[in-house]
């Protein structure tokens, strides 16, 4: 099966349905675009992925003319990879409630933690958005903005626990857990997509989000293993 037909299918499996941990969710197919698209760009090794290469190399097509899509959303693409979950989204802060924005800090604060497994991180991020969706709702731009973000955040978790896990060998892989070793690279690249994807959301272009938060998280991983190979 070819990386278009493998967008295809996941795509159409998120039409269907989700996963009975997160079916409760009505934004969760953001991250599962997130996934599909990202798997697709992290599949050219060597080539940093780009708003560009979403749509010539993994056919995105963007309600807008592809160079408006570019031109559009390369501003929310990320600048420095190790920038927070909360950096990341404070220039947007106006387009949130009170309410919606306490859920910003508290994604922030789960993401800053040194969790001790992935599976810790992903019960802290499941509450967040079982409260979410309790507390907020789905009606305004901006709660909608919090469950993409949050559908992103667990999803990507999932994406790039194992993609770091892999690459990891050696005396210190060997001494030390896998996930001490990649917590950092992990939550960086957790962080980016899903503040993208909420950013993006909360403009009102949720279609987007998805497919725009995997290039930024793409671009983070990029930075993140040059530096990993430099070291």
């Amino acid at each position: 099966m070819n990386q278009m037909n493998r967008i295809a299918l996941a795509l159409a499996l998120a039409a269907g349905f989700s996963s009975s941990a997160w079916a409760a969710n009505p934004m969760d197919r953001v991250g599962v675009e997130h996934n599909a698209y990202l798997s697709c760009l992290m599949a050219d090794e060597g080539k940093i992925p780009s708003l560009q290469r979403l749509i010539d190399r993994c056919g995105y097509r963007p309600e807008s003319k592809p160079e408006e899509f570019v031109r559009a959303y390369e501003p929310f693409m990320p600048k420095d990879a190790k920038s927070t979950y909360a950096e990341r989204l404070a220039p947007y802060r106006a387009n949130f409630s009170e309410a919606e924005y306490a859920f910003v800090e508290r994604i922030d604060a789960a993401l800053s933690t040194q969790a001790k497994s992935p599976e810790e991180l992903d019960k802290a991020l499941d509450k967040l958005e079982a409260q979410a969706l309790a507390q907020l709702g789905d009606k305004s731009t901006g709660a909608r903005a919090i469950l993409a973000s949050l559908s992103t955040a667990r999803h990507s978790l999932a994406f790039w626990t194992p993609y770091y896990s892999e690459r990891e060998s050696g005396e210190v892989a060997a001494r030390w857990p896998r996930w001490l070793k990649v917590v950092v690279r992990v939550v960086a690249s957790v962080a980016a997509d899903a503040a993208t994807a909420a950013a993006v959301a909360s403009i009102g272009a949720a279609p987007a989000a998805g497919p725009a938060a995997g290039v930024a998280s793409g671009i983070v991983a990029a930075a993140l293993l040059d530096w990993q190979n430099a070291e």
